[in-house]
């Protein structure tokens, strides 16, 4: 009798049995000093069964436990246990019965286990009975760990009485190596989303995340690291498991969007100044903090400055704010204080504050250093500034770049976006964000 026959589920033959299959996904079996996890549990009803606990004779002819490796390398392990309708052990299957690829040997005491192929291992319970009585009995397969990943077999309990002439098996387990699964992280930055159902979207994002979120009773609640919290409860705004954020609310001013415009200035109606951040589509950028803005007639009110980065990215040579000198004649002295000479006269928009720029033979500006002092045939800079160098040439052709930030006349595009952000637990109210336009004639 193979193990495939003797392990598949047998019509009973006059015995009464009766099976009641029952789901116990995720319970555990304390076994002794190990916790086993269950794989399938079923309950037969069985009258009283005689056993031949002959060694020698047929394995079938007493309850057994049996394991067929079906492929892969290693060891598969079918482990369980026969209750009564007390939940008592009668026959135990545990702690080791095993059956291994190529070759298959018994690992209990039974000397003739039924070999299929050197793949089929069965086995005895520990505890031997000549007898059980008519009842309930939940057999219960193990779900076990495998040694190597990429095995597969299947392992069954199985109770044979000859006198009561009924079979009854569990189900043929599938023993599989479960896989540890690998989290799938996103890339960037990470937000909450709500939905609204009255705007049929997603309009929020939050910077937390929460392990669960539900509404209930008119107050939202959400955990995170095994901790409740309840939201919407104290006078702390955007604090979050101990974590404050920011508050930020991005738009967009695109009137007009097939006409160039200056924007000039942002007028907040709130109840306070937020930090501002502009850009536009022609690559232009501005900055506004928040302890710039002026209170004018209710509203906070403040002119758009330009971002100013030192050095200058090339793309910034294009403005307005660049100013060609010429070539110098000469530089000399130490880089806290260099002068450049000219054989021509300094023309007075060069300011101090400014930033003089020298070219490369690649036609490329770099910066030479800060204007400190002028006279009207020369210029003295502090080179010590961050990305400043001296040039290679003796008599590069210089430039010199305005402080963005200090002269901005506004940003130049067809439209802008703008996000402004708040700092702070405190609460505050944004009404309207409005901005100063006027049209760009080149």
């Amino acid at each position: 009798m193979s193990f495939a026959q003797s392990s598949a589920t047998v019509t009973p033959r006059g015995s009464g049995e009766s099976r009641r299959t029952q789901s116990f996904t995720g319970e555990n079996y304390q076994g002794g000093n190990v916790s086993y996890r269950i794989a399938s549990r079923e309950v037969f009803t069985l009258p009283a069964l005689t056993f031949n606990n002959n060694k020698t004779t047929q394995f079938f002819e007493r309850p057994f436990a049996g394991t067929r490796w079906i492929s892969g390398a290693g060891t598969i392990t079918t482990l369980g246990v026969i209750l009564d309708a007390n939940g008592n052990e009668v026959f135990p299957f545990y702690p080791l019965s095993s059956a291994k690829g190529a070759n298959a040997s018994s690992t209990d005491e039974d000397p003739n286990p039924n070999v299929n192929d050197g793949v089929v291992v069965n086995y005895f319970s520990s505890v031997t009975r000549d007898s059980i009585p008519a009842g309930d009995y939940t057999f219960i397969v193990f779900a076990m760990d495998l040694t190597d990943p990429g095995l597969d077999g299947t392992g069954a309990i199985v109770m044979a009485g000859l006198e009561g002439g009924g079979v009854s098996t569990t189900p043929v387990t599938t023993i599989r190596n479960n896989p540890t699964p690998t989290p799938l992280e996103p890339e960037g930055e990470q937000h909450t989303l709500t939905y609204s159902e009255g705007a049929e979207g997603w309009p929020s994002f939050y910077s937390y995340s929460p392990d669960y979120m539900i509404g209930m009773n008119n107050y939202f609640y959400s955990y995170s690291g095994g901790n409740l919290y309840r939201h919407n409860t104290n006078e702390l705004r955007n604090n979050f498991y101990g974590v404050q954020y920011n508050s930020t609310v991005t738009s967009v001013f695109n009137e007009s969007p097939f006409s160039n415009k200056l924007f000039k200035t942002i007028s907040l109606e709130s109840d306070e100044a937020w930090s501002t951040t502009l850009a536009t589509d022609m690559d232009q950028s501005g900055f506004i903090s928040n302890n710039w803005y002026e209170k004018k007639e209710g509203a906070f009110y403040a002119a758009v400055k330009n971002t100013n980065q030192v050095p200058a990215s090339l793309d910034s040579f294009v403005l307005r704010s660049v100013n060609g000198i010429g070539s110098c004649t000469q530089f000399s002295g130490a880089a806290s204080a260099r002068q450049f000479d000219f054989s021509v006269s300094i023309d007075s928009i060069i300011s101090i504050g400014d930033f003089l720029y020298y070219n490369t033979p690649d036609n490329i500006p770099v910066l030479g250093g800060k204007i400190t002092a002028m006279t009207s045939s020369s210029i003295t800079v502090d080179a010590t500034i961050n990305g400043a160098t001296a040039p290679q040439e003796a008599t590069p052709f210089i430039i010199s770049f305005k402080n963005t930030l200090a002269e901005s006349n506004g940003i130049l595009g067809h439209y802008c976006t703008f996000m402004i952000e708040s700092n702070g637990p405190s609460p505050t109210e944004l009404f309207a964000v409005e901005s100063e336009v006027m049209k760009s004639y080149p």
